[in-house]
């Protein structure tokens, strides 16, 4: 299935408004990390998107900069929040997983939810690991998730259960047309394997609601 980085921001950009009412709840698996987190500590999350993340990060007296390659999504998110002094702190910046624009050693921690699955090859995903493995200071640790390839979610979205890790996902908007999305999907032991290339440390890894969870950390 040829797709591109540049199809991705496309597709995000086409059903933002919608997605952005859709996608409302932050994760409770992001919400345990955030606690564990500093006050005051700055945070990159990739993939930001309109701020699901960025949000709570903010509400709990964290720094935060929300990376996303979807400029209508970061307008939503930024105007979403303007008017409100308890969102001051979020910095939204437009900008490619595989390529954070940011000095190596600036963050003390970092969010990737949703957003490996979504990049086309494996070389772009180990990028991405890799960049954020850069931006982080040392002992710095990230929240990556990833879809699972055996989520039941899938084979009901699908028709079936999926042959192929790569597969496009209908979004649905309001006027009842569908904009594919393109994932590829990870199975058991992917991950894993993609943080130890990345050469970043896996501290944990466990699967909830159909996906798979790494906590990860730099090296001291």
């Amino acid at each position: 299935m040829g797709r591109s980085k540049a199809d991705v921001r496309t597709t995000y950009d086409r059903i933002a408004e919608s997605y952005a009412q859709a996608k409302v709840e932050p994760w409770p698996e992001v919400v345990d990390f955030i606690t564990d987190i500093p006050a005051g500590d700055l945070v990159l999350d990739v993939g930001c998107g309109h701020g699901r993340h960025s949000r709570p990060l903010a509400l709990t007296g964290h720094r935060v900069v929300g990376v996303d390659v979807s400029r209508r999504l970061l307008l939503i998110g930024r105007k979403s929040t303007s008017s409100s002094n308890e969102f001051r702190s979020i910095e939204w910046v437009g900008a490619d997983a595989t390529a954070l624009p940011f000095p190596d050693r600036t963050f003390d921690a970092a969010l990737s939810i949703a957003v490996l699955h979504h990049l086309p090859s494996r070389d772009d995903r180990r990028l991405a690991l890799a960049e954020l493995r850069r931006v982080l200071q040392p002992e710095g640790k990230a929240l990556i998730s990833v879809w699972s390839f055996d989520d039941p979610q899938i084979a009901a979205r699908l028709g079936g259960p999926p042959t192929n890790p790569d597969v496009e996902i209908p979004w649905r908007l309001s006027d009842g047309t569908t904009v594919p999305r393109p994932y590829h999907l990870f199975r058991e032991g992917e991950l894993e394997q993609l943080i130890i290339d990345s050469r970043l440390q896996g501290e944990s890894f466990f699967r909830s609601g159909g996906n798979w969870f790494a906590l990860a950390r730099t090296n001291g």
